[in-house]
């Protein structure tokens, strides 16, 4: 047998020359979508129940020096940290509109003075026959005169918070004033070298902060249950029992979070500025558990979950109270350790809900 024909005869027994593709494996039969089912959580357990909070001090226990015209540092008469009582000296300056105005304001006084004696003069003379009625109406003019520029002076003298009789001791103390705390408390910052020039509304000179009635801001869910309650915490002190003073009429769209605040239920003095946590403290008959944020679904207006209930499903209207990116804390006919669909859209697009 030739070399050939034993190449052909392996062909024939191996069925090279016949061979055809196998056919594909038939695709596997679809299967429905399995959502697994969670516990629901006590509410104690999500970190829903805490935010950031942040205590703003009242308007009245803070404050700020500051120049009302240009001034040059003079002096500095305080460190910060000290505590001060109201109308303490903290710095002295020379404001020279402010000095100009005070001379104004003795000139057009002696001014005053001297026109009115004058005037009493000739009213006199004029009762004897030996004044004349335009010397008397020159010095009522010059007397009108005179008052205003008085006016005038005094306006600017006001408006730095400068009294009439300041006036005189601005110019006996070489045209230095004192600049001086609006508020009781403690000096916090100090910004002032002396010799250097302030422009009016500029920086302030210093900042004082006392203690007041304090107020806590944060954000919150807007739909918290009717008697929670809520407290402050701070490092290194007890938690703070507060009492919620007014909510914002909005909603952040991003979160659902609503701007609110509160104050101590007791005098309480808290520093200004310290930052914490408030917690909410729901109310022992509250039905509020923790879902997951995907277990909540909205079907013909109405938000519900899927909890496992025997063989079958049922349906639990649910509001939810606050949301996270994972997890829900939502308030129904729910009790801790229920089983419920952690994806609920997905079991009713399946159609495994009954």
């Amino acid at each position: 047998m030739t070399r050939y024909a034993i190449v052909l005869c392996l062909f024939s027994v191996l069925g090279c020359g016949s061979h055809e593709p196998a056919a594909p494996p038939p695709p596997p039969p679809r299967s429905s979508v399995s959502t697994p089912w969670v516990a629901a959580r006590p509410p104690e357990s999500a970190s829903l129940l805490e935010m950031p909070a942040q205590v703003e001090s009242a308007p009245e226990s803070s404050g700020a020096v500051t120049p009302p015209y240009p001034a040059r540092v003079a002096r500095i008469l305080t460190r910060p940290g000290e505590h001060v009582a109201r109308g303490a000296p903290i710095v002295e300056v020379v404001m020279p509109q402010l000095v100009t105005a005070a001379g104004a304001f003795a000139s057009a006084r002696t001014r005053v003075d001297a026109y009115t004696k004058r005037r009493a003069q000739l009213e006199a003379l004029r009762a004897e026959g030996l004044a004349r009625v335009a010397e008397i109406s020159e010095v009522e003019t010059r007397l009108a005169e005179a008052r205003a520029d008085q006016q005038s002076a005094l306006a600017t003298l006001r408006a730095a918070g400068i009294s009439p009789e300041e006036a005189s001791r601005i110019l006996a103390n070489g045209g230095t004033t004192l600049l001086r705390s609006p508020v009781d408390g403690t000096v916090t910052e100090l910004q002032a070298v002396i010799g250097e020039t302030r422009d009016a509304g500029g920086k302030p000179v210093a900042r004082i902060v006392g203690a007041g009635a304090p107020r806590i801001a944060a954000r919150v869910s807007h739909g918290l249950p009717p008697g929670a309650r809520f407290e402050l915490i701070l490092a290194g002190r007890a938690p703070t029992p507060l009492r919620l003073v007014s909510q914002a009429p909005v909603v952040d769209p991003r979160d659902g979070t609503t701007p609110s605040w509160f104050e101590p239920t007791a005098e309480t003095l808290l520093p200004g500025g310290a930052t914490g946590r408030l917690r909410i403290l729901l109310p022992e008959a509250a039905s509020v558990v923790v879902v997951p944020a995907t277990a909540a679904v909205t079907e013909r207006g109405q938000l519900f979950v899927v909890v496992k209930s025997g063989d079958g499903t049922r349906r639990v209207p649910v509001r939810v109270l606050a949301s996270s990116g994972a997890d829900a804390l939502v308030e129904g006919a729910l009790k801790t350790g229920d089983p419920v669909a952690a994806n609920a859209k997905a079991m009713l697009t399946d159609g495994g809900a009954r």
